[in-house]
């Protein structure tokens, strides 16, 4: 039950702002196998520390979103 929960309510914690600048980057990178999102620009935008800006990305991957993504800084 307790999964359950943390399943449905996780995504709602994820820094949202971050996350759509993130689509931005992540849709303006060449689609090659992996597409790369830079963290400073990301940051730049967001006014979210690079940790913060990472670490939204990587919870959010392991949600299923952006998916074969590389990430640099």
């Amino acid at each position: 039950m307790f999964d359950l929960m943390e399943a449905t309510v996780k995504p709602l914690m994820l820094n949202h702002k971050v996350l759509e600048v993130a689509y931005e980057l992540y849709l303006e990178a060449s689609q090659s196998s992996y597409p790369v999102i830079n963290l400073q620009a990301l940051s730049r935008k967001t006014g979210k520390s690079l940790l913060e800006c990472r670490n939204a990305i990587v919870e959010a991957n392991r949600l299923g979103r952006f998916p074969n993504c590389a990430l640099e800084s």
